[in-house]
């Protein structure tokens, strides 16, 4: 007698299709990994940008040089999530709407910020908020990439 959880098809057991339980589990931690790889990457490159700019003299690059820290900032988090997704297998395509989501975000919190829209304080942690959101619904246009398990690179499309 066949388990339940399998598929037999020419003499060999293959895993059914997950339900919507645990392609919502999936997904919600590749949500979660994915952020994690932004957080942490923002708070090293905070560290860094700080102490490069306490030997430069300028106690607070945020406020000192808002607009280059989020250059930094969009730069960094676009690096960090290419190399994440390239070591996670997944193919140039959607690591390519990630990193182009980052750059977006970060393009249009200089612009606000250039327009006077957003202050120096909020243009990194802004920044950073927005890619979030512009990753999530990437992510959610292509549910079905980040919720299974066959999210590498032959899955791509």
């Amino acid at each position: 007698m066949r388990a339940p959880h399998t598929a037999t098809t020419l003499g060999s057991t293959a895993p059914a299709r997950d339900g919507p339980a645990q392609q919502m589990a999936r997904f919600g931690l590749h949500v979660l990994e994915m952020c994690a790889v932004m957080c942490v990457t923002l708070m090293v490159t905070g560290v860094a940008v700080t102490a490069a700019a306490a030997a430069l003299g300028t106690a607070n690059p945020i406020t000192g040089a808002p607009a280059a820290s989020a250059a930094v900032a969009t730069l960094a988090l676009a690096g960090s999530m290419t190399a994440w997704m390239r070591y996670r297998a997944m193919a140039w395509h959607p690591t390519l709407e990630m990193a182009g989501s980052t750059i977006a975000a970060g393009a249009v919190m200089l612009t606000g910020y250039a327009a006077g829209l957003v202050p120096a304080d909020g243009l990194v942690g802004g920044t950073c908020g927005l890619a979030c959101v512009a990753m999530v619904a990437i992510m959610l246009f292509r549910f079905r990439l980040y919720a299974s398990h066959a999210h590498h690179a032959a899955s791509a499309h």
